[in-house]
């Protein structure tokens, strides 16, 4: 494997905060501040790493924080309405942990940050920590094409077999996924976390939902909940100006949308045989130990 010193790739503004690289969207005086963040009981944190399925499970997680309020989340970009705790984009004037102080309870945040870089006070105050896990290959493939597309990660010029080995090598925004994947499947059995695996959100959303509900404590009738998921469904996600990041500045949609097909199974269309086989003893020495149980075809 290679080195990330023979990587090309640049990222704008590009720094490593405890051993992990971050663009210069998560500065390290960002990074600093999170771990004091004032928490509050009932905060909901969002944990993935990029390209996980986030978008969607913050709009799911609010609909849910906020009683299927649809219309309040058609006034506002889901970006708006639950924060990326560790981006900060004068530009846009995002500025996520200025979001989140001024944002009414209950507050739905989201953040790809490692368990040791989180705010301090998540363990003390018992917030509710939802972390989705989607499996690599289709990650890494989404992750490439946000790469392409995205001026935030500097337009990635390279090929697919370039990025592959970067991917591998941890030579990416907020670093690792094999190091992310692991730190936070040992924290696994906290009372406070739910796991859920993206594909299971494919599988059967409602099901899923009537899940997060009930580990939030957020009752909902069955209809309000089929109404969440058929809300929150791709295709519509899509479509909806709210979510679909189109008139993010940074994002050249017509490079690759932020949310471009969202299928589990697309990975077959990029990776070689040969790529696949190594990246299987790749995972396997890194992780396959731990027994995670992902899914790659539906």
């Amino acid at each position: 494997m290679m080195a990330s010193a023979e990587f090309s790739h640049v990222l704008p503004g590009q720094h490593v905060y405890d051993g992990v690289l971050f663009f210069g969207y998560s500065p390290p005086d960002v990074l600093d501040a999170i771990k004091d963040f004032s928490v509050r009981e009932d905060d909901v944190f969002i944990v993935t790493y990029p390209k996980a399925g986030t978008t969607w499970m913050q709009e799911v997680l609010w609909l849910i924080m906020n009683d299927g309020d649809f219309e309040g989340a058609g006034k506002k970009p889901v970006y708006f309405r639950s924060p990326f705790l560790e981006f900060k984009d004068d530009v846009l004037n995002e500025v996520g942990l200025d979001l989140a102080e001024s944002m009414p309870s209950p507050r739905v945040m989201k953040t790809h940050l490692q368990p040791s870089m989180v705010p301090r006070a998540t363990t003390q105050k018992h917030c509710k920590m939802i972390l989705v896990f989607r499996n690599p290959k289709d990650l890494c493939v989404s992750y490439y094409h946000f790469y392409k597309s995205s001026s935030s990660v500097g337009n990635f010029k390279g090929t697919w077999a370039e990025f592959l080995e970067m991917f591998k090598a941890g030579h990416v925004d907020h670093g690792s996924w094999f190091d992310f994947t692991r730190l936070w499947w040992e924290q696994r059995d906290n009372p406070n976390l739910k796991l859920v695996f993206y594909e299971d959100m494919k599988k059967d959303l409602p099901e899923t939902i009537k899940g997060l509900c009930e580990f939030l404590d957020r009752p909902l009738d069955d209809s309000t909940i089929q109404k969440i998921a058929k809300h929150c469904q791709f295709s519509s996600m899509k479509e909806n100006p709210m979510t679909n990041h189109l008139d993010v500045y940074s994002i050249d949609s017509r490079i690759s949308p932020l949310l471009r097909k969202g299928e589990v199974g697309d990975w077959m269309n990029y990776f070689t045989v040969a790529q696949d086989k190594e990246f299987d003893s790749f995972y396997d020495e890194k992780l396959g130990a731990l027994g995670i149980p992902f899914t790659y075809q539906l």
